[in-house]
């Protein structure tokens, strides 16, 4: 019997387990205990004080309750389920934008459109796997925001307090100009990687700037558009340093909540924000003696600087009035946080996302993964004579990854698997990306082989063994198998698995080779005897056709049609070991989630060893289509399709050690998160393995789980499978997840989540993750990068090493990375005495701009492999960015190169990160420097101009090159060096980025020389422009030479060549996934796709 049970015990493992949802009652009595205990101990330690040290103890506790200058990073066991913490507002908008994105596009035809979680699951259908790769995402989205928190936290500039509002929306625009940059080309991993942690950055500052600001008591919960926009030169007015914004109120607990502090603000049309003791810097002023009013303070029991004129506070970071003082108003500010991240991605001319392709949004916010198949297998010989072959499989399999990029459409996991002679060269192997796939292709070499017939059926069942269920795979040979033997273990394995089998044969050694034997004839009938068992085919066709006929038979897999999506929607259910002293007979619970499970036993001799009882006490006879087993290596394998909702009966009949997986295809999974909770009370996402004997909280995520289910427990499972602890678990059904919290003390072995519960019509269901959670007594904290890397410039890479177990330790800490930027030492040993930690560096240094460099630090005992801690992290090297957006409403097909198109007018800003010194623009248009920021260029043009191309460089070093597509499509920007007049070309090569303009080509030319009078003279000159009547193509180039502009901001100008790595943004890199995802260009992008993107921003925000 399974029952509740502490740490310490282990249950009787799970012979005939029947769950005892709630009866928990033996572990809460003795955690009441263990706390009394405590509690009497701290009782009598704190009557030894003195009165002094009682009030420092209770300041201490007071602190506990969660020191917060911001919306909180996370949400906790405790905390209000009303309260918006910064990483359900990102969870939030991220479905919104999805939704919003898919509904415009025509992607989901639905008139619930505002059920954003119903429009984003109508877009997956059966897909649950890739429903919870973009769950993945979105909480990646929200981690990296924590993480930025937590790194920044007592920056004013990034939570917006101390009236650093001009300070905090310069940092915005800045890491605008890096992302824009980012998005202007194919998004690579890294690329996506980057831009997380970009993202995230603008994303802590935009939400805070409600929670911080004032903002919302003058506008409610409307978003204010211009708070780190590009376009954006002047904010509404700000508070001076001289301007009294608060007066004092009363902000005790009972006051508070009597809305002593509800109306404490002076100031009703300009902007402030409070002050909190503690930050780095911009400390509260001091009011003159007497006054009670002043400077608006944050507000909340821990800051001290509330208690000095002006007292009290204005943050509604929460809903608790002890926390904020201006609570009554948080979710207002929660509103009004989740609709500017809305708009920080799809505003209709500011959003990061208004102009970049339909597939590159899909990549970025984790929509690109819809899978047609579940797995997609190749299974290719590689001896010597198929080197033509192996070429035409690459050519085809290459096209049609590169094609998926543009669909978004692609099987769920690619299988390859290479066979020859003799039998030990087969290898298999899988991944999710389907770059890595191609790369694999490439990597082929064919050799050996010889006498003809291969070790087909070797390469086959290797792969089948990694397929998941109803998948396809394509073997390619010009030889007949020479292990006919295994052609039923292989039809057996294929049929339970429902996988399909296409053969694709350039020769046979009937055909080819000579001096075969009759069996060798006879061999090349078991490859159509599988395709027949299995609904696949056998294709015999020469060399030449084999990439014609391969590609007829992948538009299947890549192709989407009505009814074409197979689910790809696999769940493990259950793991454990029976051992020999244990019963026969054990339960396998089967929901009504389930469209089939698969049974796999590793230790039988033969397949009458282990026999299956349905619900109603039938055995399984396995005589039918819908059930299907078989045995090899010792593993007996049991498919059900369509299996009745209930308590099968697993039961052995020899006993024998057994090990048992259980998998489901269903759309109901879970995944899991363990919390650390930090001195002060916030709570972090923790990223590293969890140190044993520390306190988590545990919060378990449920994809597709009806509302209606109940009874619902989480099982920390051993490596044998045996509970070693479980406790009930009150689960939220919020809009944008699903998800329960529980606190647990991490034990010291190593165990899996696994979460239950009774669904919707009565029947138990299990899931876990099937990921091991491996405690240590040691952790790595590597600080991240403070920005980008400054080119040539050594940068530290610190860490620090702690040693939680009860001895002394010697350790070792590696760094690597991708580009072999580490400079020497790559490695380090410490001894750490117990309790203690060390803090030491490596260094990252990189002479090439914006490269980026994916690292990772772990630490393992002294000559061990075993890696203890490990944390990666992906820095971009500091380089020329840019980004343009248009700010007035882009020109529609009606009034584009039409008769009338010079009626209608269009006008952009392009923004570059440093002071322009020479640009050039070969369109028809209009262009301006800024009078005041040199780092601006506005562009003005009329309807018949379909697009334009800007470079633009500094006085040294090389610029950017900024494209905007102004009729409805797309917009780029990249890197470029302008040295000469050719750069300034639209690539011909790209014929999404450039529009035949006849004779008609733009020129404008201007100098702009000293200051004063005569910076603003020369720059009405740029507005002359003159039109090549001969049909020439010559570039027109403005220099000017370098002039102070107004900086009413006081801040220092943002220049990549003068970067201070320290003074920008910290860079993460989210935990990566089984494998990388695809990366997708648009060169082939069709303008229609463009026309619907346009209509996202017209129905969303018109």
């Amino acid at each position: 019997m399974k029952t509740t049970i502490s740490l310490s015990e282990t249950l009787p493992k799970r012979t005939l387990v029947k769950r005892l949802y709630g009866s928990n009652i033996n572990q809460t009595l003795e955690g009441k205990r263990d706390g009394l205990e405590n509690l009497s101990k701290i009782i009598i330690y704190v009557c030894h004080l003195t009165l002094v040290k009682m009030l420092i103890l209770c300041i201490c506790v007071m602190t506990m309750a969660g020191l917060t200058d911001a919306f909180k990073p996370n949400s906790g066991l405790d905390d209000d389920s009303a309260m918006y913490s910064h990483a359900k507002i990102t969870e939030e908008a991220l479905d919104i934008v999805a939704a919003t994105f898919l509904t415009s596009t025509d992607q989901v035809t639905t008139t619930r459109t505002t059920e954003y979680d119903f429009v984003i699951k109508s877009h997956f259908g059966e897909d649950g796997n890739s429903y919870k790769k973009y769950k993945t995402r979105a909480r990646q989205f929200a981690s990296a925001v924590s993480a930025v928190y937590k790194t920044y936290k007592s920056d004013p500039d990034y939570t917006v307090n101390s009236e650093r509002i001009r300070e905090a929306h310069a940092l915005v625009q800045e890491t605008r100009l890096e992302i824009g940059t980012l998005l202007s080309g194919t998004l690579t991993v890294h690329d996506v990687s980057v831009l997380i942690q970009k993202i995230a950055k603008c994303l802590l500052i935009i939400q805070s700037f409600y929670s911080s600001t004032n903002w919302v008591e003058m506008n409610g919960a409307d978003p204010y558009s211009d708070f780190g926009s590009p376009a954006t030169q002047d904010l509404m007015q700000l508070a001076s340093s001289h301007d009294k914004t608060c007066s004092s109120c009363d902000d005790s607990s009972s006051a508070l909540r009597q809305s002593s502090c509800n109306n404490n603000l002076l100031v009703h049309d300009r902007l402030t924000s409070g002050y909190w003791y503690g930050q780095t810097h911009s400390p509260k002023p001091s009011a003159g003696s007497g006054e009670t009013d002043g400077k608006c303070s944050h507000g909340g029991l821990w800051d001290s600087g509330k208690d000095t004129p002006a007292t009290g506070g204005i943050n509604k970071a929460t809903t608790d009035p002890d926390v904020s003082p201006h609570y009554h108003l948080h979710q207002q500010a929660a509103e009004a946080a989740v609709q500017a991240t809305v708009e920080f991605f799809i505003h209709q001319t500011s959003g990061i996302l208004t102009d970049i392709s339909n597939h590159a949004i899909s990549r970025l916010i984790g929509l690109d993964q819809l899978n047609l198949t579940p797995s997609l297998g190749f299974v290719i010989d590689v001896s010597g004579s198929m080197g033509d072959d192996i070429t035409a499989v690459k050519s085809s399999v290459t096209r049609k990854v590169n094609d998926a990029r543009t669909s978004g459409v692609m099987p769920g996991k690619y299988v390859l698997a290479t066979f020859s002679d003799p039998e030990g060269l087969t290898t298999v192997r899988s991944t999710t990306d389907g770059d890595e796939m191609v790369k694999w292709l490439e990597e082929l070499s064919v050799g050996g082989g010889g006498d003809c017939p291969e070790y087909a059926m070797s390469g086959l069942l290797a792969a089948i063994g990694l397929s998941e269920i109803n998948s396809r795979i394509f073997l390619a040979t010009d030889a007949d198998a020479k292990d006919p033997t295994l052609s039923g273990t292989v039809m057996s394995a294929a049929t339970t698995k429902g996988v399909k089998v296409e053969f694709l044969l350039t020769g046979s050694c009937s055909r080819y080779r000579r001096d075969i034997s009759l069996r060798q004839k006879r061999d090349l009938a078991s490859f159509q005897t599988i395709a027949d068992g299995t609904g696949g085919a056998v294709f015999r066709i020469g060399s030449s056709e084999l990439s014609t006929v391969l590609d007829e038979l992948l538009e299947e897999n890549f192709t989407p049609t009505t009814g074409s999506i197979v689910p790809s929607s696999t769940a493990v259910v259950d793991f454990f070991i029976q051992t020999l002293s244990e019963s026969d007979s054990i339960d396998i619970y089967v929901d009504s989630e389930a469209s089939s499970v698969v049974i796999s036993i590793a230790g039988p001799f033969s397949l009458t060893e282990a026999t299956l009882t349905d619900p109603s006490g039938t055995v399984e006879t396995f005589s039918t289509g819908n059930a299907t087993r078989y045995y090899g290596s010792y593993t007996v394998t049991m498919t059900i399709q369509n299996p009745t909702p209930g308590a099968w009966v697993l039961t052995r009949t020899i006993n024998r050690q057994w090990e048992v997986n259980v998998t489901m295809s269903t759309t109901l999974d879970i995944d899991y998160q363990l919390i650390e909770t930090d001195d002060s009370g916030i709570h972090y996402v923790s990223d590293r393995n969890p140190i044993e004997g520390n306190n988590y909280t545990l919060a378990v995520i449920a994809y597709n789980l009806d509302s209606s289910s109940t009874s619902f427990v989480v099982n920390l499972l051993d490596e044998d499978g045996s509970v070693r602890y479980n406790t009930t678990i009150y689960i939220m059904f919020e809009a944008s997840k699903t998800v329960g919290y529980t606190a647990i003390t991490v034990p010291s072995t190593n165990f899996y989540v696994q979460f239950s519960g009774i669904d919707q019509n009565g029947f138990q269901f299990e899931r876990m993750v099937g990921t091991l959670v491996i405690p240590v007594t040691v952790d790595l904290f590597v600080r991240p990068i403070f920005g980008n890397l400054a080119v040539g410039t050594p940068q530290d890479i610190i860490y620090t090493l702690s040693n939680f177990g009860s001895a002394a330790g010697t350790y070792t800490v590696t760094i690597v990375d991708d580009k072999g930027r580490a400079l020497y030492p790559v490695s380090r040993d410490h001894n750490v005495n117990s309790g203690d930690n060390v803090t030491e560096n490596f260094q990252l240094s990189s002479a090439t701009e914006l490269e980026q460099i994916t690292y990772t630090v772990s630490v393992t005992s002294l000559r061990s492999s075993i890696v203890l801690q490990s944390t990666t992290y992906t820095a971009m090297v500091t380089g020329p960015f840019c980004t343009s957006l248009m700010t007035s409403t882009v020109c529609r097909e009606a009034n584009t190169g039409g008769t009338n198109c010079s009626s209608f007018t269009w006008s952009a800003t392009a923004v570059f990160s440093y002071d322009i010194w020479v640009y050039v623009v070969d369109d028809d248009v209009t262009v301006t420097i800024d009078t005041v920021d040199k780092k601006r260029l506005h562009i003005n043009g009329t309807c018949c101009v379909a697009n334009f191309t800007v470079n633009a460089s500094p006085t040294t070093g090389s610029g950017c090159q900024v494209t905007q597509l102004v009729a409805g499509v797309t917009m780029s920007t990249s890197q470029s060096v302008v040295n000469d007049e050719s750069s300034g070309k639209a690539d011909e090569d790209d014929k999404y980025l450039t529009v035949d303009t006849g004779t008609n080509i733009g020129m404008i030319a201007g100098i702009l020389v000293g200051v004063g009078v005569i910076v603003l003279a020369v720059t009405g000159l740029l507005k002359y422009v003159t039109r090549k009547k001969d049909g020439g193509n010559s570039d027109a180039v403005i220099e000017f030479e370098e002039d102070a502009h107004a900086d009413t901001s006081q801040r220092t100008v943002f220049d990549p060549n003068q970067l201070n790595p320290k003074a920008l943004e910290a860079m993460f890199t989210a935990p990566p996934p089984q494998a990388t995802t695809l990366s997708l260009g648009y060169t082939d992008m069709e303008q229609d796709n463009e026309k619907t993107r346009r209509q996202l921003f017209e129905k969303y925000w018109n």
